[in-house]
Formats: structure tokens, sequence, C-alpha cells
């Protein structure tokens, strides 16, 4: 599938909101919680009491790795029974008198979400100035239809995605998210993670969308409005996304 065909289609809907004075997101900034930057994934922090060992999980097997020495910082990824997961297969035991955790509200949660969504980009930026704000892996440029689109791999709300930016005029005209493109998904497959998006982004977004129906047997399209923003889940047969653009 060509990756920007749905993202062309958008375009198409954005044309002249550059011409349009709107509010955008905020340029990105770090989420922080009880001392440390709060990261996508995290879902608390560990703090050691006394030295305590670091395991890594073979199977159900314990192999012993090294001693956390007492007054350490970790963030925790996981949870399992009796143990707590500091990512990459490593945990300790959940041992009160060794270890203390704690987890981060759910808006502290949402707001790492959100960003991780705008990136710290705003419509209308040059290609320079997105260019030195995106981290993600560049995989290839396309230019068709008078649309210069930059391809990237990076995650959304834990699903891999391409992350597609397409410029007009070398601004900013709306980017978006592909969850199958280069994927051998079956339709139940994306139905799930379609519904799976879409309880994302009503917790962020709140319950009032626009919905437009599908006569395709597709889910509807959703569009949610924030800031100035169309924060958009589609799909269809050119594939599953989530979109920004600016409001007409």
């Amino acid at each position: 599938m060509n990756i920007t065909k749905k993202f062309l289609a958008v375009s198409a809907l954005s044309a002249g909101i550059l011409l349009s004075p709107f509010h955008a997101h905020d340029a990105q900034a770090k989420v922080w919680w009880n001392g440390m930057e709060l990261v996508q994934g995290q879902i608390g922090k560990l703090t050691i009491v006394k030295d305590t060992e670091l395991y890594k999980l073979q199977g159900e097997k314990k192999v012993y790795v090294k001693t956390l020495k007492a007054g350490g910082t970790y963030r925790i990824y996981t949870f399992k029974p009796g143990m707590l997961g500091l990512g990459g297969g490593y945990y300790v035991d959940r041992d009160a008198r060794r270890v203390k955790y704690e987890t981060p509200s759910k808006a502290k949660l949402n707001q790492v979400k959100i960003e991780q969504l705008f990136r710290g980009v705003k419509l209308g930026m040059s290609t320079s100035q997105v260019k030195k704000l995106e981290t993600a892996k560049f995989l290839q440029r396309e230019k068709a239809d008078g649309t210069d689109t930059w391809v990237y791999s990076t995650s959304l709300f834990g699903y891999s995605t391409l992350l597609v930016y397409g410029f007009e005029n070398e601004k900013l005209a709306f980017y978006g998210y592909s969850f199958d493109a280069g994927q051998k998904l079956g339709k139940d497959q994306l139905t799930a993670i379609y519904n799976h998006l879409k309880q994302q982004l009503i917790t962020l977004f709140g319950n009032q969308y626009e919905q437009s129906d599908s006569d395709q047997g597709y889910p509807p399209r959703l569009a949610f409005h924030k800031n100035g923003l169309v924060i958009a889940l589609s799909y269809d047969a050119d594939g599953l996304a989530v979109t920004v653009t600016g409001e007409q």
C-alpha cells in the first residue's frame, strides 16, 4: 500500500488552513512527576530502600544480574505477581522492606499520551523546524499532488506506527499515524486496534466527537476537536490512521 495515499486525502481537507489563525498545541514539554520525567509506558517509580537484587526473567526462572544500591530510583513498566518490572525483562522482588513503589495519577499518564500524540509540533511550522523537533527514525520522503510527505517509524499508544508529516509550500499542513502500513494485520486485528484507539482518544479528549458512518462495512470516522485542531480516527480501504489537522 502507498503509505501516503490516505494522508493525501487529509491534505485536501486541510487546504487553506495555513491562512487561518488558530491555537495549536504548545511545544512539547517533559512531563515531570515525583522528581523524575514520566515517559510513555511508565506506570510507576521504584525507590530502593535497602540493597536489593535485580533479576532477569528467563521463562519463569529468575537469574541474578546485580545488586541495586539503596537510594537508587528507577522507572516501573510492568507488574507481575510478587515482582516489579523495570523494563527489558528486568525485575526486583516486590518486598516492602527493601523497595518502595509509587504510581502516578491517571491525569499524569494522560498528559504523557497527549505529548506523544502532538509531538511538540505546530501546523504551519517549516520543514526545518519539524526536522529539528522530530527524534523518530526517518524512513523516506515522497512528493505527490503538491504535498511533500516525510515518513518516520515510531509508536503511539503502545502500537508500532508510521508517522507521516505533510508539507505544502514548505509549511506543515497535517500529520498522522498509520497503524497498518507494511504490517500483515487482518480486519479483526485492525478493528480491535481501532476500538482501543477510540477509547484512548475518548479518555484524552472526552466523549464529544463527530461521527461519519461508513457505507462500506468499516467503523465510523471519528473527529475530536481540541484547541483549534481536529484529531481524527479513521479505518477504511486505505488503512487505519489517526490524523491531526486544523479547523477549517
